[in-house]
C-alpha cells in the first residue's frame, strides 16, 4: 500500500440497528463517493480500496464501509433471504446516517461489484452512478472461486491463496495479507461467512425468482461494467451477457487480475475519475 495511507480515518455509526465501521478520506463538502469491498475471507474497506481511496481523495469525499460480517462491522447475516438484499438496505442505513445527502458514486469490486449492479434500480437513495469491477451480479462465476473463496482453512498459506486469486501474484502483497488474516480470525466472522451455506438436509430446495441481469434496464443512473483481462474468477465475456439485458450499460475491458484497485490503482482511480466526469 502506498504511503498516503495517512489520509484515511476510521470511523464508526450505528446503521440499520447495526455497528458499522467505515473508512473515510477527502473533503466532506466533494462530490461523494461510496466503495464497497470484494467479499473474499478477511476483507473491509481499507484492506480493499486504501490506496484507491488514498488518490481518489483529492477530488471526492470517499468512504468505504465495512459489510455487514467483515472488518469492524457487526457480524450480521440473514439466514432465510438472498444475500443481496440485506446488506444493500445495510448500505442505504449506512449512507443515510453518516448524512450523504447528495447523490453519491457507488463503486463495488467482486462481491462489492454485484451489489451495487444490484441495487442500480431498487434502492430508496440516489445514486451519481454504479460502477462494477468483476462483480457479476451473481452469475458467471467460475468454480475456482466458488471454492477457494468458501472454503476456509486455518493459516496465512490460505489467505495467501486468497489474495492470488485476486492479485495473480502475492509479491509485494503482505500488508494486505496479514492484515485479512487479522480480520479473518475477528469474532464472528467465520461463522457469518459458512452461514449461508448451512442448509437442514431435509429441507426442500427454495426457488427464488430472480430478475437480474434484466434489471438493470431499469436502473436510474448510468452503470459501467468493468470486465478484467485475466480474471481467474469470472467467466470470460461475463459482461456481453449484461449487455445483452440492459443496452445502456456501459462496458470497460480492462487488462489485469480480478482485483485491479490492488494490483493498478492509480490506473484503477483514473478510470473512475472518467465515468464519473461521463455520469456528472
Amino acid at each position: 500500500m502506498s504511503g498516503h495511507i495517512e489520509k484515511i480515518s476510521a470511523r464508526e455509526v450505528h446503521a440499520g440497528g447495526f455497528r458499522t465501521r467505515y473508512w473515510e478520506a477527502g473533503d466532506p463538502t466533494a462530490p461523494p463517493v461510496v466503495l464497497l469491498h470484494d467479499g473474499a475471507w478477511g476483507a473491509d474497506g481499507y484492506v480493499t480500496w486504501a490506496d484507491v481511496m488514498a488518490d481518489l481523495a483529492a477530488d471526492y469525499h470517499v468512504v468505504a464501509p465495512d459489510l455487514l460480517g467483515f472488518g469492524g462491522t457487526d457480524k450480521v447475516v440473514f439466514l432465510d433471504r438472498p444475500p443481496y438484499p440485506f446488506r444493500i438496505a445495510h448500505v442505504g442505513a449506512f449512507c443515510r446516517a453518516i448524512g450523504l445527502s447528495d447523490p453519491a458514486h457507488f463503486v463495488g469490486t467482486s462481491i462489492g461489484g454485484s451489489m451495487v449492479m444490484r441495487a442500480a434500480h431498487v434502492t430508496d437513495w440516489e445514486m451519481a452512478s454504479v460502477t462494477s469491477i468483476g462483480g457479476t451480479g451473481g452469475p458467471w462465476r467460475l468454480e475456482i472461486g466458488k471454492q477457494v473463496l468458501t472454503e476456509l482453512e486455518p493459516g496465512r498459506g490460505y489467505i495467501e491463496r486468497v489474495v492470488e486469486l485476486l492479485t495473480n501474484d502475492i509479491t509485494g502483497f503482505d500488508d494486505n495479507i496479514d492484515r485479512r488474516l487479522g480480520n479473518s480470525l475477528l469474532s464472528g466472522h467465520y461463522g457469518a461467512m459458512v452461514a449461508l451455506r448451512l442448509q437442514h438436509p431435509a429441507a426442500p430446495r427454495e426457488v427464488r425468482i430472480d430478475d437480474y441481469p434484466a434489471s438493470l434496464a431499469s436502473a436510474r443512473c448510468p452503470v459501467t461494467a468493468v470486465e478484467m483481462s485475466r480474471d481467474r474468477l469470472m467467466e470470460p465475456g461475463w459482461t456481453a451477457h449484461v449487455k445483452a439485458a440492459a443496452r445502456q450499460v456501459e462496458v470497460i475491458h480492462m487488462d489485469g487480475p480480478h482485483c485491479p484497485n490492488l494490483t493498478a490503482p492509480a490506473a484503477t482511480a483514473e478510470m473512475l475519475r472518467g465515468i464519473f466526469d461521463r455520469a456528472a
